[in-house]
């Protein structure tokens, strides 16, 4: 059994280098499912297909909130590291309380790594959107396209600057592009979206999640279902590096080039 405090740190290491792929793996779900609907004749609108994805994309690193060294964590310094010590210890002991088996294990990928989680910030956010309009969009996007270039840029060159400067842009683009007719109670879809996104890529690694807690399996709420073992990869790694990432990149420019070309 190794150190809680080494695991903990190979943890950190694991939220961050993975980052990058959880941000390119949301927008390009979001982007593959805007190119779809317009394949199928219904052309989603530039507000949503824009929105959608930067939402989507700073979506996907939001789970990694129960860790202190992830993106997320690190985005506004000691205010977010303080907000993921919180979250880690209250996912700590909420696996513990709710699974006797599960004690000791700590909180990172616990309840924020689940279908329950993706659903309930999704609804949330549908819910502050709805009640905020226009104003709650901007901000949520805005915020979420930060976060999202904080995930995307390597570690020598993420900038708060830059972060903010790309969430300033699409929080602006969101207020000022025209609405949809039902409102905006929709950016809680490409939020949620993102961050059952997060959980399905980590179940890919031979960590894996427990995605359908607080469903039992095997007897126990917490039990982490994945990839079949010998397809599973390492964080970091040269299956993650030379074949994940370009083919989230590909996938994402013949998105892209679909929905520009009529």
């Amino acid at each position: 059994m190794l150190p809680s405090r080494f695991v903990s740190a190979v943890e950190g290491c694991d939220a961050a280098v993975m980052g990058r792929s959880h941000a390119l793996s949301g927008a390009v779900v979001w982007l593959g499912g805007c190119a779809l609907a317009a394949g199928l004749g219904a052309r989603p609108a530039v507000g949503a297909v824009v929105v959608g994805a930067a939402v989507t994309a700073g979506g996907a690193l939001l789970p990694d909130v129960d860790h202190p060294g992830s993106v997320v964590a690190r985005s506004l310094g000691p205010l977010t590291r303080l907000i993921a010590r919180g979250a880690a210890a209250g996912a700590a002991a909420l696996r513990t309380a709710s699974c006797g088996c599960c004690a000791g294990r700590g909180g990172h990928r616990a309840v924020t790594h689940t279908f329950v989680f993706a659903v309930t910030a999704g609804l949330l956010v549908s819910l502050l959107c709805w009640v905020g309009g226009d104003v709650a969009a901007a901000v949520v996007a805005g915020m979420a396209a930060a976060l999202a270039v904080r995930g995307v840029l390597r570690r020598r060159t993420r900038g708060a600057y830059g972060a903010a400067g790309s969430g300033l842009l699409v929080g602006l683009m969101a207020a000022a592009l025209p609405g949809p007719v039902a409102g905006w109670w929709w950016v809680g879809l490409p939020l949620g979206l993102g961050c059952l996104v997060h959980s399905l890529g980590d179940a890919l690694t031979f960590s894996r999640v427990p995605l359908l807690w607080p469903i039992r399996i095997r007897g126990c709420r917490w039990a982490p279902l994945g990839m079949w073992a010998p397809l599973r990869f390492r964080t970091g790694s040269a299956a993650e590096l030379l074949l994940v990432v370009p083919a989230l990149m590909l996938l994402g420019v013949i998105s892209a080039w679909t929905l520009i070309t009529p």
